[in-house]
């Protein structure tokens, strides 16, 4: 019985991964995600976070965004990304989920963005200065 569930869950596993990432379509490439740079201090989620989040991970048609965004997190507006706990936890980036899946070192998730080229050193700099500078909608 116990290496049925074992059988079960892995089977399971596989199908969720399979179809997270069939229901990605990004077709951005990596030359947009590029363009956008964030300062050392003040970051702005209109001016850094919001182009960022719109290309790399609420492309109309890709994984966060729509009316089935993959695990149940959308990126496509503030309040949206602000909704699932733990996700973005305000003041604490190294207690944020967001971070941990940019980076790579969320247990069971694959680095994100998924399929595409991970953010650059300064965009995951940025987000972190965001979070800790409060995660605010300026």
């Amino acid at each position: 019985m116990k290496e049925f569930l074992k059988i079960t869950l892995f089977i399971s596993f596989i199908v969720f991964i399979i179809w997270q990432s069939w229901n990605c379509k990004d077709e951005i490439t990596g030359d947009e995600l590029s363009k956008i740079v964030f300062p050392d201090s003040n970051v702005s989620y209109h001016a850094q976070v919001e182009p960022l989040f719109l290309n790399a991970c609420a492309i109309p048609g890709g994984c966060h965004a729509g009316d089935n965004p993959a695990a149940g997190v959308s990126f496509e507006t503030w309040l949206d990304a602000r909704e699932k706990v733990g996700i973005i936890s305000p003041r604490f980036p190294e207690e944020s989920r967001l971070i941990w899946a940019i980076e790579g070192r969320d247990p069971g998730v694959a680095r994100m963005p998924l399929d595409r080229p991970p953010l650059n050193a300064n965009q995951i700099k940025g987000l972190k200065t965001w979070i800790k500078e409060g995660a605010q909608n300026n």
